[in-house]
Parts: C-alpha cells; structure tokens; sequence
C-alpha cells in the first residue's frame, strides 16, 4: 500500500506539471511573428519563355531567342553574303549608316543635267498626252 500512495502522488504531481505548461499558441498574429523573419526569394525567371512567333530560352550564361515564325524580313547586312540569290551583293556600308558619299563637281553638273533632260521629256509627253473631253 505504501507503493500504490507513492504512485498517486506522483500522478498527481505530473498532472499538476503538465497543466501549468503553457498550451502552443496557432493564432495568426503568432505564426506571422514567427515566419516574418523567414528570408523572401525572388521569384526565379523560367528558363523558357514562349511567345507568339519566338522562343526565348536562357542557356550558358546567355539569353537566346529562336524566331518560327518569319514576322520581319532581314535588315540589310545582317544576312550573310551569297553570290545568288537575293542578297547578290556585298551590303553597303553608306546605306546601313544613311551616309552619303563625297562626289566630285561633275557628278553633281552630270546630275543637274540628267533632271534637266528628265524635264524636258516629261514636258514633251505632256504636250502629246492631251486629252480633250466633248460634253454631251
């Protein structure tokens, strides 16, 4: 008998110490206390992009685009050089920057009399092209 009061004492004693811990807390303004100091990441960009007529797609520490669909035509020079085809010839440099070339005086007199003579002709046309017109 003096064994089964030692046991209900002791019972008694873990049920009093079990009662004085305090009950773990799961309210909101609490699990925000305790997640709040959590690092945030980035958002991490997909490694493939698909768009309409492209794909863009990050390989090699280098961002690559792949066109399926043809939405512009080539600028001039950026299509390599054939000897047939569309791109016959070597693109000019003068017409990629919109430069004009420096041309000696007779070009410019060759010019001025080209117009001329272009003049000329369109007036004589104009002469022959008369059309008359009849009411009824």
């Amino acid at each position: 008998m003096k064994h089964a009061g030692a046991v209900v004492i002791v019972l008694a004693l873990a049920v009093t110490a079990a009662a004085q811990q305090p009950q773990p807390d799961y309210s909101r303004e609490k699990l925000i206390q305790i997640f709040a100091n959590q690092p945030v990441r980035e958002p991490v960009e997909p490694r493939i992009q698909f768009e309409l007529g492209y794909i863009n797609f990050k390989a090699l520490n280098l961002r690559w685009r792949f066109n399926y669909l043809p939405m512009l035509t080539p600028l001039p020079g950026s299509v390599a050089w054939r000897s047939n085809g569309p791109m016959g010839a070597l693109p000019s440099p003068f017409e990629l920057t919109q430069t004009e070339i420096a041309s000696p005086p007779r070009t410019w007199k060759q010019l001025r009399d080209m117009n001329a003579e272009l003049k000329r002709i369109e007036k004589s046309e104009k002469a022959k092209a008369k059309v008359t017109v009849k009411p009824e």
